[in-house]
């Protein structure tokens, strides 16, 4: 009896500790890295000069990087600013999961904000929406990050509209049996998304790990990373979470 109650005081203690030291740490990256300490452009060469730093050090990059966005804890500033740093940092593709419901409806502001910090940073910015821009500077071809946006009609919603296709045989997709391999499964929804590889790394804030029914098929083998408890997006925690990634050791199920 007393070593269970030992043990459940030095449970509830460490996870005190840990509970005040994550506080801490998010304080002092949020007072570090102020947005307003800088003008636009200049806080975003501060980022790029950050990342071009660490990225020597990294051996693998994402090929697909989503972010749960969350309107009411995010700008649009903080959301474009991701944009921009996987550009800088070679990653393809960028999408957001609108959680809200409120980012699909403010695209076009999102566009703005991202131009507005892309100014003088070589690259193509492509949105699966919007007008794409030449791929090319200076007539040399440059670093492209494509951009999407999801909700959640586009997970379990569009998955069970393939299955319906599927069984109405609107689908034209191979089958070597009465039954569905997983990778017929994929190839059949892949028709059915724009042309994206599944996600590598999922970034999301506050202390809830949650996919919020984002792409539930596409998502099976990706890695959540959190940027922080406060929902604060910095450069900092965006290099601190490629540095995650980069540890992980995705076995695929061996």
């Amino acid at each position: 009896m007393l070593s269970r109650l030992l043990r459940q005081f030095l449970f509830t203690l460490t996870h005190l500790v840990v509970n005040v030291l994550v506080a801490v740490q998010n304080v002092y990256s949020r007072f570090w890295a102020k947005e307003d300490d800088f003008p636009c452009n200049q806080g975003t060469e501060n980022d790029i000069k950050v990342i071009l730093k660490h990225l020597p050090n990294m051996k693998k990059k994402p090929k697909h990087l989503v972010v749960l966005a969350d309107t009411s804890e995010h700008s649009l500033h903080s959301l474009a600013l991701v944009v921009i740093w996987s550009l800088v940092a070679g990653v393809p593709y960028v999408s957001f999961h609108d959680i809200t419901g409120e980012l699909k409806e403010n695209e076009e502001k999102l566009f703005l904000e991202v131009e507005k910090c892309k100014k003088g940073i070589p690259g193509c910015i492509k949105w699966s929406k919007m007008p794409n821009l030449n791929g090319y500077t200076n007539g040399t071809q440059a670093h492209t990050v494509t951009v999407n946006i999801f909700t959640s009609h586009d997970g379990r919603p569009k998955i069970a509209q393939c299955i319906r296709d599927i069984a109405n045989n609107k689908v034209s997709c191979k089958r070597e049996a009465d039954e569905f391999t997983a990778q017929e499964l994929g190839d059949a929804l892949a028709l059915f998304y724009p042309s994206i590889p599944d996600p590598d790394v999922i970034l999301y804030t506050g202390s809830l790990c949650s996919a919020h029914g984002f792409l539930p098929w596409q998502l099976r083998l990706t890695e959540f990373v959190q940027l922080s408890t406060d929902h604060c997006i910095n450069v900092n925690s965006y290099v601190g979470a490629l540095y995650k990634y980069n540890k992980c050791d995705q076995r695929f199920g061996k």
